[in-house]
């Protein structure tokens, strides 16, 4: 089966996804956006207590289920306190790299739903101010938020709603250019969800089955290792689906999708991973794919294999470039990720 894919859909969903805040345990609007784009599809969409959202499709044999999945959470920031001078203390959800989002602008989602700007600075944030802004750490004790209103001291921010506990997401800043490069921030992972929501797309339009019943999982606490804590009753198989790796220890490019062999955990299931890489040299182009052995890296499969579930475990996607930072890919490598993401789903490969 030839499998052609709609690059313009795939660019024009992805950037919706990152303008939908969904840092870290921060998933009402995610969830919502979802709801309605299943709906439309002629899907529905349910959730487990961890707020996993699902999709479940009928597959052409149902003698087992498997789960195929990508994260919805980003990387972000959560209030734990105040500066006497009404900026805000934080801590960060996931792997932030602070160097990359000073600056940018953020949006502040305060538990009464109140919604607050704010920007990332650094505490010496000025050359013209602090004799030592360039060579200061940029970490957890060194940048604050700064509220984009009138507010010079705690009771100022409070009174805005801000309180302990607020979650913080970040600008995504998204660009595409005409050479079909894309850079934005939390492209891990929605380019991943983008691509799985094309091949539910794809499944509905055409009437085509999946191999097998199948379980699209879209989790929230990927960015800090437990978004697969929790597997459905019944899953034998958990595919994800999240960024690869560029870089001195990477054969790959902006073009590839990356078929993960093993990540900081360990090996991936040995046949679930050969099934993969058949995939990818019957169905991505010769010249986009390769394997790849990921360090500082890890993945809800490999999370769902080592809480004990009794699974194999894949993970293949895009390949990024400056991850956790404004992120860059190239279309391509969302093309051919979803090439693969159906060629999985529909049973290719098997030995």
């Amino acid at each position: 089966m030839s499998y052609q894919i709609d690059s313009k859909y795939l660019i024009d969903t992805l950037h919706e996804l990152v303008e939908v805040d969904s840092p870290v345990g921060y998933y009402a609007d995610i969830h919502a956006y979802l709801r309605e784009a299943f709906a439309k599809m002629g899907y529905e969409m349910f959730c487990d207590n961890k707020a996993t959202a699902y999709v479940r499709v009928e597959g052409a044999d149902s003698s087992k289920t498997v789960c195929v999945g990508a994260h919805l959470d980003t990387i972000g920031l959560i209030v734990r306190g105040f500066n006497d001078d009404g900026t805000l203390r934080v801590r960060m959800l996931g792997g932030i790299n602070y160097h990359a989002i000073e600056g940018v602008t953020c949006r502040i989602h305060c538990r009464g739903g109140e919604v607050v700007m704010g920007q990332v600075i650094c505490n010496k944030h000025s050359v013209h101010v602090f004799e030592d802004c360039r060579s200061a750490e940029r970490d957890e004790n060194t940048m604050s938020v700064s509220v984009i209103a009138d507010v010079a001291c705690p009771a100022d921010a409070r009174a805005l709603g801000i309180t302990e506990g607020a979650i913080i997401s970040i600008d995504p800043q998204f660009e595409a250019f005409e050479n079909g490069y894309i850079v934005s921030r939390h492209i891990d992972d929605k380019a991943a969800v983008a691509a799985l929501l094309d091949v539910l797309r794809w499944l509905k339009e055409t009437g085509q089955k999946p191999a097998f019943d199948t379980l699209f999982a879209f989790p929230m606490y990927e960015e800090i290792g437990h978004g697969g804590a929790f597997v459905p009753e019944g899953v034998s198989e958990y595919v994800a689906v999240d960024i690869t790796l560029l870089g001195p220890d990477y054969d790959s490019n902006e073009h590839h999708v990356g078929v993960i062999a093993s990540d900081a955990k360990g090996p991936y299931d040995w046949d679930l991973t050969n099934q993969l890489i058949r995939c990818a040299k019957e169905h991505c182009d010769a010249d986009k794919w390769d394997t790849q052995v990921c360090f500082h890296y890890s993945t809800d499969a490999n999370a769902a294999s080592h809480l004990d579930h009794d699974l194999r475990h894949g993970a293949f996607g895009m390949a990024c470039l400056n991850s956790h930072g404004r992120e860059r890919c190239h279309v391509d490598a969302i093309v051919e990720t979803e090439k693969l993401a159906r060629a999985y789903v529909m049973g290719e490969g098997r030995a």
